[in-house]
């Protein structure tokens, strides 16, 4: 005498029909992992923002000029980030203390400190001067939008920048001084 009966167990339909709804519940539960690691990361970016303003007005109140990114015209550090310690914003805001870290873009690869010039790349810019202000600083890249908090601020809509790191294409410009 058979315990189970003759229909002991799960059909194959049966089987597939539950690795269907865990495959489905497993791929939104990582769609929404995705979505939040990019809202981090834009944060982030503000956030970075903040602290090299904050910085930056530090160092004007100190020394009664905005910090210097670049020692000459013909010099072009325009990444910003701690890999370019070479440069001349890099000293004089890390340098002297008025940050402890240089700012990074969280995705930044950098592989060169000068000629960030891709639309596509995410990464922080910097432009001593140009058309659409001085002292200007840029986020080439937000993944989800210009954060609420920085919309305001961002003068890449109005102005046509021109100049070097891609400042005509990037998500958020602000500039320091005119």
């Amino acid at each position: 005498m058979a315990i189970f009966g003759d229909n002991s167990g799960f059909t194959l339909i049966e089987l597939l029909v539950v690795v269907a709804i865990i495959s489905l519940l497993s791929s939104v539960i990582l769609a929404s992992l995705s979505s939040a690691r990019e809202s981090a990361r834009d944060t982030r970016r503000a956030t970075d923002f903040e602290q090299l303003r904050t910085a930056m007005e530090l160092y004007y109140n100190d020394n009664g000029n905005y910090a210097q990114g670049e020692s000459d015209p013909g010099d072009e550090y325009d990444r910003v980030s701690r890999e370019c310690t070479n440069s001349p914003l890099y000293n004089n805001l890390v340098g002297k203390d008025y940050l402890q870290v240089m700012i990074t873009d969280p995705i930044d690869n950098v592989n060169s400190c000068q000629n960030a010039n891709d639309n596509s790349k995410f990464y922080y810019g910097w432009d001593e001067s140009n058309i659409g202000g001085s002292k200007c600083f840029s986020v080439n890249r937000f993944e989800s939008g210009v954060p609420e908090g920085l919309q305001a601020l961002n003068q890449q809509p109005d102005t046509n920048f021109g100049g070097d790191a891609n400042f005509n294409h990037a998500d958020f410009v602000y500039c320091f001084g005119n």
